[in-house]
């Protein structure tokens, strides 16, 4: 048995030895073949992955370019924005943003950057497919086109040093829906000075305070004065602080882009006007920057009732005993241009009218009727309103304005109680229309109960007074802008509005700061379409309101006060710089 085995051990180093033999006497030209294949295949792998590598270089360099080229183009048209600067200066610096945001990306080698907007002449045949049509909006679009020598390292081998990548982006700043509302009161006058060539028999001469109790901005020769121009401080375009305000918000305007961005203007005193530059379309909201700025030069003041024609009733308004609303009860608000529905006027008193004159809620509906029904998907909607005291009088019923939300009943808006003399029961000495607090806000009309109401408000149902024109004015700016609330109940419908507010002058008297506190309210409300609760609420999920806190007579967030017209310019110029820097974010 052992030898058996001996036997087959001795089998397998044979064989081994057999198959090494066999091996060392095979076909040389076979071998040969095998190590030529081995190093075709393996210069195919190494030519592979180079390939590869290259591909990756270049895959990796175009994505950068493109990512450099995106910023680019953004930063481009946000410099398309200014339509004051002259072209070549423009285009100037649209290549120019276009160049430092390439470099911002690391972005070298650039041997050729070409930018182009759609009024440029032989834009690439892509671009030109993008630009708006004869007679369609216009849209602010830069196309930025980069060459970049882009390095390889296989093909090096092959004498190539690089590959070309020519790449572009098309950058768009949105285009602007605004609504300038401006104050026209007749207090917007309290500036204004005496014309030369005019006498008065109270000792004032040319150069001295026109403005006093029987103030007239239609007519100069009033209260003792006489030889003066016909027409007063509105014709001649010099009533002041409007002029001013004129003037700032025109500078404004040409900071906007002519023929791009759309501009509406609302003015308001007792009620709100409606301006339309060109007659032309139902579209109040106009991109002909030129006929924008001629129709704010004719805006005319409101002409408040005469200190004579109050002193001639014999009765005092300050204690309440004449209606603000209807100085003489017959219907007529305003010289006949207002009337009560349903009511004719009694002409043996004359035309009635009113006291107060500043119906910043009335204002503030318009402007936001107008962006809510014109306003373009694609473009920023933004307000700015310009206020100079407190708000005095709510909008009254009218049944021809599908947009007024005031019930008929509400026969002197939200100025009410009862008007028999002397009841403690009504708004007109407290003062004039409001509670006299601003801080105090009542939830009524305009909610059908008291779970509806905002936050911290307090739920008096229909009833005015307590609900007055302040109230309203909230509800108004809530209704345009507020698109989320604390509480889930409280119905909301606003849209995303920008809201910018200005207080002028005596808009923040002491002590009570009524107009600036609604003012900022509206700014806040502009500022994220959130009611930010003043104080902030740290466990809650909103920012502080950025006004929150902040001494009285100071800008903050959205709020800019102005303590004179001076001031004005300076504001309007960097509400139009906050704009467009709304737009690049």
């Amino acid at each position: 048995m052992s030898s058996k085995k001996t036997r087959h051990q001795r089998k397998f180093p044979n064989f081994i030895r057999r198959i090494s033999e066999l091996g060392r006497s095979g076909n040389h030209r076979e071998r040969g073949q095998a190590l030529v294949i081995t190093a075709v295949a393996f210069l195919a792998m190494l030519a592979f992955a180079g390939l590869v590598t290259d591909a990756g270089t270049l895959y990796l360099n175009f994505t950068r370019l493109k990512r450099g080229l995106d910023a680019a183009a953004v930063g481009a048209a946000n410099n398309i924005k200014d339509s004051s600067l002259p072209v070549a200066q423009r285009n100037a610096n649209i290549r120019e943003a276009a160049r430092e945001m390439l470099a911002l990306n690391n972005i070298e080698n650039i041997y050729s950057l070409k930018t182009y907007v759609c009024e440029d002449a032989g834009i690439p045949a892509d671009f030109a497919s993008l630009c708006p049509a004869v007679g369609e909006n216009k849209r602010k679009l830069a196309w930025v086109q980069a060459s970049q020598n882009s390095p390889v390292y296989f093909l090096q081998l092959f004498g190539v040093q690089s590959v070309p990548l020519t790449i572009h982006s098309v950058g768009e700043a949105a285009s602007i829906d605004l609504v300038l509302v401006i104050d026209t009161s007749e207090s917007m006058a309290s500036e204004t000075l005496l014309p030369a060539g005019i006498t008065c028999t109270d000792g004032r001469v040319p150069g001295d305070p026109a403005y006093n109790a029987n103030f007239n901005p239609d007519d100069w020769n009033v209260s003792g004065c006489s030889g003066a121009p016909a027409g007063g401080c509105n014709a001649a375009n010099s009533c002041e602080p409007l002029r001013q305000a004129k003037d700032a918000a025109k500078s404004m305007i040409d900071k906007l882009f002519d023929g791009y961005d759309r501009i509406a203007l609302v003015t308001y005193d007792f009620s709100a006007t409606v301006h339309d530059p060109d007659l032309a379309t139902v579209t109040v909201l106009e991109a002909d920057h030129t006929a924008i700025k001629a129709t704010i030069d004719a805006f005319a003041l409101h002409d408040d009732l005469d200190l004579d024609v109050i002193i001639a009733t014999g009765k005092n308004p300050l204690s309440g005993e004449l209606n603000p609303i209807d100085l003489d009860n017959d219907g007529y608000y305003i010289g006949g241009a207002v009337q009560m529905e349903g009511v004719l006027p009694d002409t043996s008193k004359g035309f009635g009218d009113a006291i107060v004159s500043t119906c910043t809620g009335c204002g503030m509906r318009n402007a936001g009727n107008i962006l809510s029904s014109q306003g373009r998907v694609d473009s920023v909607w933004t307000i700015v309103l310009l206020s100079d005291g407190a708000t005095n009088v709510s909008d009254l019923p009218d049944s021809s304005d599908v947009n007024n939300p005031v019930p008929a009943g509400y026969i002197y808006g939200f100025c009410g109680g009862d008007p028999t003399f002397p009841n403690p029961n009504r708004m007109w000495d407290k003062p004039w229309c409001t509670d006299g607090d601003p801080t105090t806000r009542h939830c009524g009309p305009f909610h059908a109960n008291a779970t509806e109401c905002p936050p911290g408000s307090i739920w008096v149902g229909n009833n005015t007074p307590p609900y007055d024109a302040e109230d309203y004015a909230r509800d108004v700016t809530d209704r345009v802008a507020l698109i989320y609330s604390a509480n889930a109940s409280e119905p909301v419908g606003g849209e995303e509005i920008a809201i910018y507010t200005i207080g002028l002058g005596k808009a923040a008297n002491p002590p009570n700061y009524n107009g600036e506190v609604l003012l900022r309210y509206m700014a806040n409300i502009g500022d994220d379409s959130i009611r930010n609760p003043v104080p902030d609420v740290g466990a809650d999920p909103f920012p502080p309101d950025p006004c929150d806190g902040v001494a009285p007579q100071t800008s903050c967030g959205q709020y800019y006060y102005a303590p004179s017209a001076a001031y004005l310019t300076q504001i309007f110029e960097k509400i139009a710089g906050s704009i467009f820097t709304r737009i690049s974010q």
